[in-house]
């Protein structure tokens, strides 16, 4: 049974904490520390930030934090700690890499920066001044414990804003979709969760937490948020069967925590299941499709050099044969092809495409009885993404334009942007 625990306590005694409510070690740790003398949360004496004696001082306290989220979790966990930049006495202070840099003076073996995501917000707060523009993003920061950690990053792939190119070009794009980049766009959820309340001034938008759930645990693991505030880590931890637990000091936090955003979670969930359904259908005919482009690309330029290389034109039936695996049929047309593919350029192509190709040269005989009532789609070599029309191939030979073609059973209409 999945275990949700909101848990009003201090994140200063995380670990403490922890072993009270007999939490296993996470895999996974999600934060976004309240800042340095910003914001006073509820006046609470026990808070984090707001009313501390210095702002090293404050690091020292977040790194300890951090450091025991360390100490505690398993050997393949993460840290995603999402932080920003801010001013104080009119100067802008480096947060997020002061946290870097103070945690290795803290300890020799503390978490790994593996990257910096860009959080591109959407929109921001309406208002700036001299010497201020407004802010729309944050920063992402990424660690692990070690070298051996969860990153399921076909879980998060896109395929959705591909450049028009990609049916030209398949052998640059993995069949899975695209990798995410170092730059998320997000619409930080300022109105709370549907209720156009304002209940937290930082709370996550539940895809961000989303997408990294996906990326760095499997079901059943645990996830913690010492910061949890909003509590949207916990809530979108719970709807994707992932354990979790919290802490915060605010006792109207979690009061918010029960009564709206475990409702607004739901909401969101019950759509993006739907949409994650139709996107999983997506994502196999892209593969599909992306498998055919890159066989009917090495075909199509496998025929063309042999045009070249023979300066002589011939027909060519191209077959699929298995899932990198094509057959091209030469019809000899009164000479006999020089079948030579070693050629840098096509050799490239081949190995980049992950597509070996077979070729079979026949006699005007063999051709025909061995295609005797194969349907055939006709392509333009330099449009291997379109078939033009179809064919039966033994009406092939009779055809004034059969060498402006090439021939296959593999079957693909994609249509100009």
């Amino acid at each position: 049974m999945i275990q949700q625990r909101y848990v009003v306590a201090n994140a200063k005694d995380v670990i403490k904490t922890i072993e009270m409510e007999k939490i296993p070690a996470p895999q996974l740790i999600i934060s976004s520390p309240p800042y340095f003398d910003l914001l006073n949360y509820n006046n609470n004496k026990q808070q984090v930030g707001y009313g501390q004696k210095s702002y090293n001082d404050y690091l020292d306290v977040l790194c300890k934090v951090f450091q025991d989220c360390y100490d505690i979790s398993t050997a393949d966990a993460t840290f995603w700690l999402i932080v920003d930049t801010f001013k104080k006495n009119k100067e802008v202070k480096l947060f997020p890499f002061d946290i870097v840099n103070k945690l290795k003076e803290y300890s020799k073996n503390t978490w790994i920066l593996r990257d910096i995501i860009i959080w591109d917000k959407g929109k921001n707060l309406p208002w700036n001044h001299k010497g201020n523009f407004k802010n729309q993003h944050e920063y992402i920061l990424f660690f692990t414990k070690g070298d051996n950690f969860k990153f399921k990053v076909n879980r998060v792939r896109e395929i959705l804003d591909l450049k028009k190119w990609w049916k030209t070009y398949p052998e640059r794009y993995n069949p899975d979709g695209k990798a995410p980049s170092n730059v998320w766009s997000f619409t930080t959820p300022i109105r709370g969760w549907g209720n156009s309340k304002q209940n937290h001034l930082c709370p996550f938008p539940f895809p961000l937490v989303e997408k990294i759930i996906s990326l760095c645990t499997d079901e059943d693991d645990w996830i913690l948020d010492p910061f949890a505030g909003s509590g949207s880590v916990l809530a979108m931890a719970n709807e994707m069967q992932r354990n979790s637990v919290g802490l915060d000091v605010n006792k109207a936090y979690k009061k918010r925590f029960e009564d709206e955003v475990l409702v607004g979670v739901k909401k969101y969930w019950q759509k993006r299941v739907k949409e994650l359904e139709e996107a999983e259908l997506l994502f196999a005919d892209f593969k599909e499709t992306n498998n055919k482009l890159r066989k009917l690309k090495v075909a199509s330029n496998i025929c063309e050099y042999l045009n070249k290389v023979n300066m002589h034109e011939f027909v060519y039936y191209t077959k699929d044969k298995s899932k990198n695996n094509i057959e091209i049929t030469v019809l000899q047309n009164g000479t006999v092809p020089k079948v030579d593919l070693d050629n840098e350029e096509l050799s490239q192509l081949i190995k980049q495409s992950k597509v070996s190709a077979k070729v079979i040269i026949e006699t005007d005989s063999k051709f025909t009885e061995k295609l005797n009532g194969a349907t055939a789609y006709k392509y333009k070599f330099n449009k291997f993404f379109s078939y033009t029309s179809t064919c039966k191939m033994q009406n092939v030979l009779e055809s004034e334009s059969k060498f402006e073609f090439m021939y296959s059973d593999i079957a693909i209409k994609i249509h100009n942007d």
